[in-house]
């Protein structure tokens, strides 16, 4: 395997793992208008989300990596809120924030998917990405991580130090890791990160980690509903953003193996695929169905057109509940 095409950003989280209660922060930094890129905004923001320098840089750089906010077409600010994170965190007097403190799984699994997919206008490749996007194997220790990626790289045009993809690795198992103490009891430094609540990654000794195929029963059907959608239209459009196809059709094995599909992101077994897309064609009242024909495995969908489907209002199923 050789990755060739993707940018590397294997830095600016200041090796900190995103933390409990850093995006409800950095959402009012943005909600007010104050610049999350700006040096003269930093010393403001340290006083406001009541962190330091490092922290401030690593929250406004995991906002951007979480895709909750996009380049502003308004001269007073660098950056605003996309419209699904104002849905699920903004309060207004005609919306109540879905989960505004980030207290729903389904939220969480939502970040993972907007930040570990990879997506066809900036394919920014980082630890997490390949990880979630190229990982074959199920266990997996710092340093065999580290040379599985130099490798895939070897033909890369890239500036990556040994130094930078150590911190990058390190981050990484933070993010995700969820540790059990000797007596088998989660340990507290499993809760630093709200994503070790989904069960990707387990520590299995000072330095093993297991990372199993599994049916994700914690991953709520509308999610995924919203993934596979989101994914499907990622494979109609170029860089730019251009439409090139109006594919409806989808193999199984594409959505269950593909680079930045939903089987690959969310680590499914075949079984707990085939789960997800009987949800799916309940949810999407047939909009989107599968059929298992002598071996063929296919998935279709047939709205007239898929890129003016907003996949965010297949997710009010799972807030309202």
């Amino acid at each position: 395997m050789s990755i060739e095409s993707s940018s590397l950003k294997f830095s600016g989280h200041q090796t900190f793992p995103v933390r409990y209660g850093w995006i409800y922060k950095i959402i009012q930094e943005v909600k007010s208008n104050i610049s999350i890129s700006s040096k003269d905004t930093i010393e403001q923001q340290m006083v406001s989300m009541g962190m330091g320098k490092n922290m401030v840089l690593s929250v406004r750089h995991w906002i951007k990596a979480l895709h909750l906010v996009e380049p502003s077409k308004e001269k007073e600010t660098d950056f605003r809120l996309t419209q699904l994170a104002e849905t699920l965190f903004i309060n207004t007097d005609d919306h109540k924030a879905w989960d505004e403190f980030l207290d729903k799984v389904g939220t969480i699994w939502l970040l993972h998917w907007l930040t570990q997919s990879i997506p066809s206008s900036e394919a920014e490749l980082n630890t997490a990405r390949w990880y979630f996007n190229y990982f074959n194997g199920v266990r997996i220790d710092k340093q065999q991580l580290a040379r599985d990626i130099n490798l895939s790289l070897v033909n890369h045009d890239k500036e990556l130090t040994e130094a930078t993809l150590r911190k990058d690795i390190d981050c990484f198992f933070q993010t995700y890791a969820t540790k059990y103490s000797v007596n088998k009891k989660l340990s507290e430094d499993s809760f630093t990160s709200p994503f070790t609540e989904l069960g990707l990654l387990i520590q299995l000794d000072g330095k093993t980690y297991l990372s199993e195929l599994s049916n994700r029963k914690s991953l709520p059907d509308e999610v995924f509903v919203f993934a596979i959608i989101d994914f499907m239209q990622k494979k109609q459009i170029d860089k730019s953003g251009n439409v090139i196809s109006n594919e409806n059709t989808f193999s199984f094995d594409n959505l269950l193996n593909g680079i930045g599909s939903p089987g690959r992101v969310f680590r499914l077994t075949a079984n707990g695929l085939s789960e997800k897309l009987d949800s799916v064609e309940r949810i999407t009242e047939g909009k989107i169905a599968w059929t298992d024909t002598q071996g063929l495995r296919q998935v279709q969908h047939s709205f007239d057109d898929l890129q003016a489907i907003d996949a965010s209002t297949f997710l009010t199923g799972y807030y309202k509940r």
